[in-house]
């Protein structure tokens, strides 16, 4: 299933050797440098790779971006992995 996440990298060297390992219908954007962080919005069109998850932040919805017609699912998303609720 398509996946939507935001990623802060520490730097620009760490982001490109990551994002190296997008599939070809992966889709990356760039937002630039936000509180000194490396930001990049992806569209997986599968799950996250496991070795970007430790790079995954969660701004409230939708932050500076979002892919058009992506805002549902990544409410969605937020609100179960950024906000879970205690019991």
């Amino acid at each position: 299933m398509p996946t939507f996440r935001k990623f802060a990298f520490p730097n620009q060297a760490t982001a490109d050797k990551l994002l190296q390992s997008l599939q070809p219908l992966d889709t990356a954007v760039p937002l630039g440098n936000i509180d000194g962080l490396v930001c990049y919005d992806v569209l997986f069109q599968d799950a996250c790779p496991a070795s970007l998850n430790a790079y995954i932040v969660w701004p409230t919805p939708c932050g500076v971006h979002s892919f058009l017609g992506w805002d549902e699912q990544y409410t969605a998303d937020y609100q179960e992995f950024a906000t879970p609720s205690t019991k």
